[in-house]
């Protein structure tokens, strides 16, 4: 029985139900800033803050819907579930305020569109890090 236990317990683990993922925040080389906080980075993914402190252009990139690391993401940064960020892009549609970021299907796919836009900020996890996009914010440490 306690064979079994340890062998419940390992596959639990390895699912990905235990272990917690390294969600990062990126961005461009060129964005002008070296760390951001959550509260900022809410801010930018609701659009309420639209350019970096120098005047360029904010461009955020998120993972598709329905993705695990984007509930990840809107909720340990936001506080927000995906229903309530489809509630209020389709407000902010709705009324002429704007819309949602860009989507990209994979981590992978967020890493190079921010690494090659100029101004992009977006959210991987770390092991997504790859070439010249720096990391802003690691909300686990």
């Amino acid at each position: 029985m306690k064979h079994l236990h340890i062998a419940l317990l390992s596959c639990w683990m390895a699912s990905g139900a235990w272990a917690q993922s390294a969600l990062v925040v990126i961005a461009n080389p060129s964005v002008a800033i070296e760390k951001i906080d959550t509260h900022q980075v809410t801010q930018i993914f609701l659009k309420q803050i639209q350019t970096w402190p120098d005047g360029k252009a904010i461009q955020p990139i998120d993972i598709k819907e329905g993705s695990p690391l984007r509930t990840e993401f809107y909720s340990k940064i936001t506080g927000r579930s995906p229903g309530q960020m489809r509630a209020y892009w389709a407000r902010q549609a709705f009324t002429g305020m704007g819309f949602a970021p860009k989507e990209f299907a994979t981590a992978d796919d967020v890493s190079k569109a921010v690494q090659t836009t100029p101004g992009a900020i977006g959210y991987i996890d770390k092991k997504s890090a790859l070439g010249t996009a720096k990391i802003v914010l690691q909300p686990n440490e």
